[in-house]
């Protein structure tokens, strides 16, 4: 293996520990982990990582680790109806590791085909795991149209928005020109629709859906969202705080103005965290010397439905 490729599984499972893998991200590294040599790197890195420092500090036996994992998947896919897919390893490897050794009578030696085999099973779940685990991070919209020209930006580099690609964690959606316009839709079925002139980056997280609106419009129908995981769209003025309803932010010369056309939206300036909901028919700005406050408009006809 290269030294791009090594550096390229290091930058993964850097993702991984930090919590932060795409779907295309997980998939790729549960591959990795086939490879031995690459399964012991990363048992390796998780042991030396800050966040389980100690945990692992005595050794856990192949076998054991085996069964740990194949344990685990079983409580995984038990949990996922309840929204708790968590990976338990770590916390049980605790108590593995701090349990006192007793003395037992003398066993043959396990083979080393046998003592990598049971390595290799250990990764091969924790893949999966780590496959099933990211279903509720990796919801990541995609692309139905797109007019004129719509540019994708993040750290090392850039690519051209088409239909049927997808919008992922950490990139920069940009529409350039008046005309200009790109319309994404999620699992659930909620649409957005970017105008010309928009600059927004997909800030999603295990915590809940986000969009950061730099600057331009976005005009939304949102499907009903967690009341503890609303979708929420933040502007360098505001934040805007949705489970579920149809609206337009528009964002640009230090003034954020939202208007709602269906539902409600708890719309909070950020410099000083002030709040109004905003209902249907309504609207309300965030602007210097601006009053804070819900007032009607007259819907727009073309917003999205």
């Amino acid at each position: 293996m290269s030294a791009a490729e090594h550096s390229r599984f290091d930058d993964l499972v850097s993702r991984y520990l930090d919590d932060a893998l795409t779907t295309s991200d997980a998939a790729e590294l549960a591959a990795l982990l086939g490879e031995p040599s690459l399964a012991t790197r990363f048992l390796e890195t998780t042991r030396l990582n800050s966040e389980i420092a100690g945990l692992l500090a005595a050794p856990v036996p192949d076998a054991a680790m085996a069964e740990l994992v194949r344990t685990d998947i079983e409580r995984s896919l038990g949990d996922r109806s309840s929204g708790r897919t968590r990976l338990h390893i770590v916390a049980r490897a605790q108590t593995i590791a701090a349990t006192p050794v007793v003395s037992a009578p003398r066993r043959m030696p396990v083979s080393r085909p046998l003592a990598w085999a049971a390595v290799l099973l250990a990764f091969a779940g924790l893949a999966a795991v780590i496959l099933f685990n990211r279903g509720p991070v990796a919801d990541v919209p995609v692309v139905v149209s797109v007019q004129g020209e719509v540019r994708l930006v993040r750290a090392g580099g850039e690519r051209g928005l088409k239909p049927g690609g997808s919008w992922q964690r950490d990139e920069e959606l940009k529409t350039s020109g008046p005309g200009a316009a790109a319309t994404l839709t999620f699992r659930d079925g909620t649409h957005l629709v970017f105008g010309g002139d928009t600059v927004a980056v997909n800030a999603s997280s295990k915590d809940g859906l986000r969009v950061q609106l730099d600057h331009g419009t976005v005009q939304a129908a949102l499907k009903t969202q967690a009341a503890q995981r609303p979708f929420v769209f933040v502007t360098p003025e505001a934040e805007a705080i949705v489970t579920g309803t149809k609206l337009r932010l528009i964002t640009g010369g230090h003034h954020t103005r939202l208007e709602v056309t269906e539902g409600e939206v708890r719309f909070r300036r950020l410099h000083d965290g002030a709040e109004v909901t905003v209902k249907a028919g309504h609207y309300a700005v965030v602007a210097p010397n601006a009053p804070f406050v819900a007032m009607p408009f007259h819907p727009d006809p073309h917003a999205v439905h």
